[in-house]
């Protein structure tokens, strides 16, 4: 399968229907390992090389997302705080705070007594962005299309 059809089919159609049956947990976990993914989409080495979670998960966060969560991932914060602690427990860290909704208070990204605030509809849609950003990548020839043995 190549990088395109991936990215439609397991990363952005899967975020949508999560986001639908606002089925938040799972949303929170697949997305977040799924950032991983889009950076080894867009890096020019091959799918499964070692050793590059973190490049792989900080670049697709600075190339592919709003620049909030450039902000936000110095020290690569949200690799540590999020991507690992999801990736090996499910769950992130006591840094950062998932909410299902915004309200006047809450706003996506800001910070709350000392944790990151995480709207999951807000980071399932830009999730879903950071995707086609990718793939527009790859449709301008900028990153290299890879094949996924799946």
């Amino acid at each position: 399968m190549q990088s395109k059809d991936f990215i439609e089919t397991y990363l952005i159609k899967e975020v949508h229907s999560l986001l639908e049956a606002e089925n938040f947990y799972p949303l929170m976990v697949y997305a977040t390992i799924g950032i991983e993914t889009l950076g080894a989409i867009i890096d020019s080495k091959p799918i499964r090389a070692r050793g590059q979670s973190k490049s792989r998960f900080n670049n697709a966060l600075y190339q592919l997302f709003p620049n909030q969560y450039s902000y936000i991932n110095k020290k690569s914060f949200l690799f540590e705080s999020l991507r690992n602690h999801a990736s090996h427990n499910l769950i992130p860290s006591s840094k950062i705070k998932f909410i299902n909704k915004a309200s006047n208070t809450i706003k996506h990204l800001n910070t709350n007594q000392e944790q990151i605030l995480f709207v999951i509809n807000n980071f399932g849609l830009d999730f879903i962005i950071a995707c086609e950003k990718a793939i527009e990548l790859l449709e301008n020839g900028n990153v290299k299309s890879k094949n996924i043995a799946i």
